[in-house]
């Protein structure tokens, strides 16, 4: 049992590494556009989010955010360069070359893949111990 919830977990890391994979080859290799910032969002721990609007090459109307700040990052109605993927509408898109560096995802995932190898091993200890 502990072995299936393992291969489960793991199986929902290597998604999240694949998923941040296409999302940075869809931003390096797709549409980049002019958006408008329409407002702002606070996160819990006091940082804020620039909001910007655009529209992708279909005509539908998007909103991207900006990376996390202590303070606005954009006026409203200042305007901002968005890069996205026009085959992914769940992507949000990139303001300002904004995108979290590759050793901040790397280590999100090896973090998960710790975690889980961690719970595998204790249930394994947990399981040896009990069921002897």
């Amino acid at each position: 049992m502990s072995a299936a919830l393992s291969v489960y977990f793991l199986q929902g890391g290597i998604r999240r590494l694949v998923f941040i994979v296409r999302e940075r080859h869809g931003v390096r290799h797709g549409e980049t556009t002019v958006g408008v910032c329409t407002g702002y969002q606070w996160t819990v721990n006091g940082g804020v989010f620039g909001v910007v609007r655009y529209e992708d090459t279909e005509g539908r109307s998007r909103e991207a955010f900006t990376a996390p700040a202590s303070r606005l990052p954009l006026k409203v109605g200042e305007t901002a360069l968005v890069a996205y993927s026009p085959g992914n509408p769940a992507h949000r898109g990139v303001v300002n070359g904004e995108s979290r560096p590759v050793i901040v995802d790397v280590f999100d995932v090896l973090r998960f893949f710790v975690g889980t190898g961690l719970a595998a091993f204790f249930s394994l200890v947990f399981f040896w111990t009990f069921a002897s």
